[in-house]
């Protein structure tokens, strides 16, 4: 039923460029976030990447699906700046005590997204920064993710956390390499990545050409934060070819530390030749002006450009998990034992812990969701002040089904094998208001029907994508500054 993509002719470029790939690369490196490189074994083997698309087909590499259930809101706004200066804030979550489940065990990380300018990337057009002149069909286009990690299943490079009590986040970078309309396998998926760092220094080479074991080690100025923390959260432009970039930056409005990544060329973020995977430093921007309808990432299975998701599906509880082929590999802990299913793209049974009803509920039995609040975006006064008048809940669980076919038939929310399927709540307390996660209900709470907010098949983006449409902004935070 999975169709490799365009075999034949990847087949060709495999012949004519593959030995100056082999000679300027290490053996294990960053060419490939899924770690499916026809040349290079992967440095981080369980990366998390952004789940992709070529036309209506499914994501894959060298015949292997790839996808990641990342169920997601996006948020829309026409004004300028809306695409590429916002700010968020967020409450992280706080673990309970053993027996109580733990946020690694439900979801690997959750993250906040805008779309950039990469012209190495797929559909490798010209891009010019922070422009609603971009056709998002034709400029080059990457993904960003600020990623938050879960604390309690460390070391970060073979496991999910950077240390059992901490939460710390990253400034993720996907570009799809394709050439001739196809893949280049050698090098699907490129990933740049470094820790939020208070200095603003990554641990290690940003680069994907360049990743060592310091790239995925935290250092004593990775920004930990704490579990229960508030934290603001801005995403933004920073001017200049060389030092400048889309910065992240994290203000822990608890602790008063702050920690900050741009990615640049200073910094070592790189982009890709599509056709011979080699490098050069290069400095990301925003891609777009606005967050409007449209200003998406034209190879993300996801409607993706001012986006929030949960990345989900990568857990089996147990030292052996249940057996299955998706299980390995496994660890005795250090926390509970388990296994980080992300052979065959996860838990694609869906039989592991993302797909029981073991998320935040209100009860002693799991821990809190994260709260977000936002996104606002700036406005002509330096303040941010704007808010995104609508939003749309989508998910592309689709695309791991088996049953989901391209006319849309098959394609369930929760998906057959799951016993549950997490969806987004608003939580109202007093006047404010926050968007959650989990399988929350009562008073106070609007959870859309739960996973009725998911809707049908958006056939006219991709098959395996499930949205319930765009509908008004449900949650809009006060401004602020």
């Amino acid at each position: 039923m999975r169709k490799r993509i365009g075999f034949s002719v990847v087949c060709l470029a495999w012949l004519v460029f593959p030995l100056f790939a082999m000679a300027q690369f290490p053996a294990r490196g960053g060419l490939d976030c899924n770690g499916l490189s026809r040349i290079q074994q992967p440095l981080k083997a369980h990366d998390i990447c952004a789940d992709f698309k070529l036309g209506n087909e499914r994501g894959e590499i060298n015949g292997v699906y790839i996808g990641h259930d990342e169920p997601s809101i996006g948020f829309f706004s026409s004004v300028p700046g809306s695409g590429n200066n916002v700010q968020w804030e967020l409450t992280l979550p706080r673990e309970r005590k053993l027996p109580a489940t733990q946020s690694f065990e439900n979801f690997i990380t959750f993250w906040f997204s805008m779309a950039l300018c990469d012209p190495g990337s797929f559909p490798n057009g010209p891009c010019i920064p922070n422009s609603d002149r971009n056709n998002p069909n034709e400029a080059g286009s990457a993904f960003l993710e600020m990623q938050f990690y879960p604390p309690g299943f460390s070391p970060f490079i073979t496991q999910i956390s950077c240390d059992l009590k901490h939460w710390c986040a990253s400034l993720h970078i996907n570009s799809l390499e394709v050439t001739d309309g196809h893949l280049n396998e050698n090098c699907p998926e490129t990933t740049n990545f470094a820790f939020i760092q208070r200095n603003g220094i990554p641990t290690g080479p940003a680069g994907y050409a360049s990743f060592t074991e310091a790239s995925f080690t935290p250092n004593e100025q990775t920004l930990l934060m704490n579990q229960g923390d508030r934290l603001r959260i801005t995403i933004m432009d920073v001017p200049g070819d060389f030092d400048g970039g889309v910065m992240t930056r994290i203000d822990d409005l608890t602790t008063g530390q702050s920690g900050f990544m741009i990615a640049s060329a200073k910094n070592g973020y790189q982009s890709a030749n599509p056709n011979t995977c080699a490098p050069t430093n290069f400095s990301f921007h925003p891609e777009f002006s606005t967050a409007k309808v449209g200003n998406f990432v034209p190879w993300a299975a996801l409607q993706a450009n001012i986006n929030v998701s949960w990345e989900i599906g990568h857990f089996e509880l147990g030292a052996n998990g249940d057996g299955d082929a998706d299980d390995p590999p496994c660890f005795d802990g250090p926390t509970v034992p388990g296994c980080l299913a992300f052979a065959l793209g996860g838990d694609i049974d869906f039989d592991g812990t993302s797909y029981i009803a073991d998320w935040p509920d209100g009860t002693e039995n799991n821990a809190p969701s994260a709260a977000i609040r936002g996104p606002l975006s700036i406005s002509s006064t330096g303040r941010y002040s704007h808010v995104f008048p609508r939003v749309q809940f989508e998910t592309e669980v689709g695309a791991s089904e088996s049953t989901c076919m391209p006319d849309g038939s098959g394609c369930t929310v929760p998906p057959q094998g799951a016993a549950f399927y997490p969806y987004y709540s608003v939580v109202r307390k007093g006047e404010t208001c926050a968007y959650e996660f989990g399988n929350l209900s009562g008073p106070g709470i609007n959870n859309f029907g739960g996973d009725a907010q998911y809707g049908s098949p958006k056939l006219e983006w991709f098959f395996g994508l499930s949205s319930g449409g765009i509908r008004p902004n449900p949650c809009k935070p006060k401004t602020g500054g």
